[in-house]
């Protein structure tokens, strides 16, 4: 890895292919230099969620924040559809045999980290997680599956559709599995313990198309994704209390759409990534979140 931006391929170490990551190296590194991870939206379009990120570098110091953007490519090939994706790739395609934790999505995440930490030599014992509408379902469904993990704190900006970790409801809305293989067992005391911060665009209170409907039980927590964020996060909330558990996850919203209008190919809206980069960096003086 070179100094700025670039793009690098890792070898997975489970299997015979690349996944290409998107990078931001700062001129400088650190002792206390952090580590963020930036989940793409179901576009795959990696190189534009580094630029979006980059863009907090544009506007700061590296007094200011310093820290080592990683922006992963999973590709339709390797990753097909929402299930190899959005789902952290914990089932076959058709939802009835559960992969070994190895081939998870989730799983490459924690050996991106170790590999980029042998890489730089950084001393970061944790890492902070952010995603974007399909990046976001796989950042909540990372922190409710991953028993153990890296986390420092995570943030899950405009989702399109939740899992909410509740035994009643069906998967992957919820965690009853009518077919195929279980899931894996969730320690919920552990998933809501690690910090998150839920981030939805008060703007984006309009219904979603069908496509976005990829399971029966979409459309039960609400016809958009305002609704359907702040139907996911009372519910857990809810959970949590109810198992007398800490819980350490947040709600903010804040004055953003879903993507900004016109533009090809789509970007997220540049006040999520504000408000994210906060939650992260709280010390940031020239970054606006309202």
């Amino acid at each position: 890895m070179k100094k700025g931006e670039g793009c690098f391929s890792y070898q997975v170490k489970s299997a015979n292919f690349e996944i290409p990551i998107y990078y931001y190296l700062p001129d400088k590194l650190y002792a206390k230099t952090e580590v963020l991870f930036a989940m793409h939206g179901e576009k795959r379009n990696a190189q534009d969620y580094r630029n979006d990120w980059r863009n907090i570098y544009n506007s700061n110091s590296s007094v200011q924040a310093n820290f080592i953007l990683l922006v992963p490519q999973f590709e339709q090939k390797w990753f097909p559809k929402a299930t190899g994706y959005n789902l952290g790739k914990m089932f076959t395609e058709d939802l009835k045999i559960l992969n070994p934790r190895n081939q998870w999505a989730f799983t490459e995440i924690e050996n991106i980290f170790a590999f980029v930490k042998r890489t730089t030599k950084v001393n970061a014992k944790k890492y902070y997680l952010y995603g974007h509408s399909a990046g976001a379902q796989f950042v909540h469904r990372m922190v409710i599956f991953m028993r153990y993990t890296h986390i420092q704190k995570a943030v899950a900006a405009e989702a399109g559709s939740y899992t909410i970790p509740d035994e009643h409801k069906e998967y992957p809305c919820g965690l009853k599995k009518l077919i195929g293989e279980p899931l894996t067992s969730v320690d919920l005391k552990t998933t809501f313990t690690t910090p998150m911060t839920i981030i939805l665009g008060t703007k984006d209170n309009k219904a979603l198309s069908p496509e976005h409907d990829s399971y029966g039980c979409d459309t039960q927590q609400g016809s958009n994704r305002l609704a359907r964020g702040e139907y996911f996060y009372n519910h857990v909330k809810s959970i949590a209390h109810n198992i007398k558990s800490d819980f350490n996850w947040t709600l903010k919203e804040v004055t953003a759409t879903h993507i900004v209008a016109n533009t090809n190919p789509p970007i997220e809206d540049p006040m999520l990534v504000s408000c994210a980069a906060l939650e992260f960096f709280p010390k940031l003086t020239e970054v606006n979140c309202k």
